[in-house]
């Protein structure tokens, strides 16, 4: 095993004790990048020179006893929708093409005093608007288990190279599911905390009352060393939380009676509704092991869930309107011709709309609440289907030919948008044609400690077996 197909939780250890160099592990990775790009498309932008800089310096204040943590030394990756310092920041667009920011987004900085490396600046749907990655300028990026396939999206570039070890962790944002759909399309770990504990500082908006951002990673283990990083206050975002961050990773293993008290609803309405039989078979596979974890599973329901897309629909197309409304109206055809028209349509949503779907999101976070009065967990797929072919027009589920970049056919990862809620995806099998699948847990808010907890435990004790990409 090369040095790059290890986690954090392997490579620290071996950082801190002096075992293994920075310097080394960071030429890997760009030895990998190399030998992946531009196959996978993952990246826009790759910072040789900037990352070895910053490796030999993490070496040096290693060497003289200045180690800063789990992240110091380790390589990863940033979608190029966070601003970074004198280096481009495209969006995925023609439109910024040529957009050099002048400091680094809240995480970016964070990451930085952490330690860890940025090797480069990965690809993504237009402006974060889609799900599948296809971007009409920088090219689609493509799935490292099936190059042929979408790696999800709008993060497609994090997940990708993460599966493919050409970065050990990644930075993505989450408007409607686009930290954890390329998680579960590409076999990885996802998570977008509650809505206000990442500060969305210098992250290029898609919906500002709807983004999040979040870490993509091997393992478990891996997104909780980093969430630990990246959260907490930032005083200059005004939607940043002020409550305490715990060390998630220091939760991890709390107790030692496994997941005994814990609670884990399932919802039958929405999240298990037309999908691919192979991906329901894999995620409700996960439920007797929850069980023998000690977790205590029951049936619930959320009448609410059938409204939640169309709502979010339009609280995304009217802020996402109204940040492009200049750029529209100067150099329109700079845009894809898809993310063209589907800003364009945000000119048309009325106000009223507007109010009332921020109204009833309000009032539904209420009834979201009062049901996890009941349980911890929510758990579901992630996605209810697995990675399709690049620019497939439709294809085939339930019998019915559907389009599989509607929403409400790829993901099941709105609500915890619409309400705020954290939730991640974790890999829990592959289906015949060696795709993987991901599982959905989700929580109440601030409490990212409890689903943490029980991805870890699950991944300790989970049987299926993990292919090989082709």
């Amino acid at each position: 095993m090369r040095l790059v197909e290890n986690t954090i939780e392997t490579l620290a250890p071996l950082i801190k004790s002096k075992e293994l160099s920075p310097v080394e592990l960071v030429k890997d990775c760009l030895e990998r990048i190399n030998e992946t790009e531009p196959a996978l498309n993952a990246y826009i932008t790759v910072l040789e020179d900037q990352a070895m800089l910053a490796a030999y310096k993490a070496e040096k204040e290693i060497m003289n006893g200045q180690y800063r943590g789990h992240l110091h030394g380790i390589p990863y990756s940033a979608k190029d929708l966070f601003t970074t310092k004198g280096v481009l920041t495209s969006a995925g667009s023609k439109v910024l093409s040529d957009y050099v920011p002048d400091e680094d987004a809240a995480v970016i900085e964070k990451l930085t005093e952490a330690g860890a490396v940025l090797v480069g600046k990965t690809n993504l749907h237009e402006f974060a608007y889609g799900g599948t990655n296809e971007n009409e300028y920088y090219g689609p990026a493509r799935n490292y288990w099936n190059t042929e396939m979408i790696p999800g999206g709008s993060s497609g570039g994090s997940g990708t190279s993460v599966a493919a070890s050409s970065s050990i962790f990644s930075l993505g944002t989450d408007t409607g599911g686009s930290i954890r759909m390329p998680a579960s399309l590409c076999g990885v770990v996802g998570i977008k905390a509650t809505y206000g504990r990442v500060s969305r500082r210098g992250v290029l908006p898609l919906s500002s009352s709807l983004d999040h951002a979040g870490p993509l990673a091997k393992s478990t283990w891996d997104v909780a060393a980093v969430l630990s990083v990246i959260a907490g206050e930032d005083k200059k975002d005004l939607t940043s939380s002020k409550l305490d961050v715990p060390d998630y990773i220091e939760t991890l293993n709390q107790g030692d009676e496994g997941l005994k008290g814990l609670t884990i609803g399932i919802c039958e309405r929405y999240y298990f509704e037309n999908i691919d039989p192979e991906v329901e078979q894999a995620v409700r596979a996960s439920i007797p092991v929850f069980e023998a974890l000690g977790a205590h599973i029951i049936e619930v329901d959320i009448p609410s869930l059938s409204e939640v897309t169309q709502l979010q629909g339009v609280i995304t197309s009217a802020e996402a309107y109204s940040y492009h409304a200049k750029h529209l109206a100067e150099r329109a055809e700079d845009y894809g011709s898809n993310i063209r028209g589907r800003l364009l349509m945000g000119h048309f949503t009325p106000a009223w709309a507007y109010v009332q779907a921020q109204r009833l999101r309000k009032e539904y976070q209420k009834q979201w609440s009062e049901i996890y009065k009941n349980m911890d967990i929510l758990l579901a797929p992630t996605t209810a289907i697995t990675a399709f072919p690049i620019h497939a027009e439709t294809i085939t589920l339930g019998g019915k030919v559907v389009n599989p970049r509607d929403l409400g056919v790829l993901g099941r990862t709105s609500p915890s948008n619409f309400n705020g809620f954290p939730a991640l995806s974790v890999p829990c099998g592959f289906n015949r044609q060696g795709l993987p699948i991901g599982l959905q847990l989700q929580g109440r808010p601030f409490e990212e400690a409890i689903l943490l907890k029980a991805a870890y435990a699950y991944e300790q004790a989970q049987t299926f077996v993990k292919t090989t990409a082709s």
